[in-house]
């Protein structure tokens, strides 16, 4: 096996590392989107009833306006229906007192209901503030796991690049910069064996030329996918 080969191959290894704990940096985090997202959507849960509430208690306090109104027009029109002095006068104010107490009897209703579906949006809003503080304690809990996860992944990582470093020199530097090319090509590994003369790296078969060159210890590439081969 050609020296930079074999050297390579420590650095391979440590770059499979490398590569396996990047990408778990990488996904590790998204671990959390599907519990903020919880999170998310029972605040605008909690939002929305708290405005609807809000907007049910001002149409309350309208409706109730609107009793008082009618209960003062119904007290005027008494006083004048008591004053009239004629069959027609007296027909008219007790037409107009019956529409205020239809509005008055009509404006109670809507502040009764009003009232009931403050009282079950009060209901409501109590579940979902119950459910968001056990949501934020669960994304809290799990952030905290995974952040101490990243941390210690980082550690790795730093532990490994310098453990690369270190197994970087003697390499022919061509032979290094080949073997970086074809690892960036690929993202997973840059050399791979060759066995039953077919390259393990994209299943293509190897000549036999190759494959003495291989075995007289020749730094040799695929010709399919570029990776450095060396015999199994």
């Amino acid at each position: 096996m050609h020296p930079s080969v074999e050297a390579l191959l420590k650095v391979q290894e440590v770059d499979s590392e490398i590569i396996f704990l990047r990408e778990s940096l990488r996904l590790r985090p998204r671990e959390l989107e599907d519990d903020r997202k919880k999170v998310a959507e029972t605040q605008r849960a909690l939002d929305a009833c708290v405005a609807q509430s809000k907007h049910a208690k001002m149409e309350s306090d309208q409706r109730e306006m609107d009793v008082k109104k009618a209960d003062s027009e119904i007290t005027k029109l008494q006083v004048a229906l008591n004053q009239t002095k004629s069959n027609q006068e007296y027909a008219v104010f007790k037409e107009q007192i019956k529409r205020q107490e239809d509005l008055r009897g009509k404006a109670e209703e809507d502040v009764i209901q009003k009232l009931e579906d403050i009282d079950g949006l009060e209901a409501r809003r109590r579940v979902l503030v119950e459910k968001l503080e056990v949501e934020q304690k669960a994304l809290q809990k799990k952030e905290s796991e995974v952040a101490g996860a990243v941390q210690g992944m980082q550690a790795q990582l730093t532990d490994l690049e310098a453990q690369r470093a270190s197994l970087l020199g003697g390499i022919d530097k061509e032979h290094l910069k080949t073997y970086e090319r074809v690892l960036s090509r690929h993202s997973n590994f840059a050399i791979a064996r060759v066995d039953g003369q077919t390259c393990q790296g994209c299943f293509i078969s190897v000549t036999v030329q190759e494959v003495n060159l291989l075995m007289q210890g020749q730094f040799i590439q695929c010709k399919s996918c570029s990776r450095i081969l060396c015999l199994a």
